[in-house]
């Protein structure tokens, strides 16, 4: 089985964080290497929570995702997935949630969130 973690919850997963859903992080521990992934747009992300300082980091940005991309592969965007980020129905139009939202979709994988808009949305599977 595979999994597509939104930000958040790679943040925490990544941290040991214990705001990292029960659910989620019992799905984690079951999970292989390489089976928890994210969207690519999640490292962008990340980058920019660092650079706003919303986030704090021990060591540099590019260190930092360099150790998230090694222990939770990125999937690309391709064509269908941004297409499908502009098409679904979601209550806010926050560009990383519609790519995170619509990978999973396109990769038909559970995503790891917290965000009630997308458990609302219905769109995809939500574990947390």
């Amino acid at each position: 089985m595979r999994a597509l973690l939104d930000t958040h919850a790679v943040l925490w997963a990544a941290a040991g964080d214990a705001r990292l859903g029960s659910s989620a992080a019992a799905l984690l521990r079951t999970l292989q290497i390489g089976e928890a992934v994210i969207a690519d747009i999640t490292l962008l992300e990340i980058a920019m929570l660092a650079k706003k300082e919303r986030i704090r980091l021990s060591v540099s940005a590019g260190e930092y995702l360099r150790g998230i991309q090694r222990n939770f592969p990125p999937l690309p965007i391709t064509s269908e997935i941004a297409a499908l980020a502009m098409e679904i129905e979601l209550p806010h139009g926050d560009p990383f949630d519609r790519i995170i939202v619509a990978s999973a979709l396109h990769h038909e994988l559970p995503l790891l969130t917290r965000e009630e808009n997308i458990s609302a949305s219905g769109l995809v599977r939500v574990i947390w």
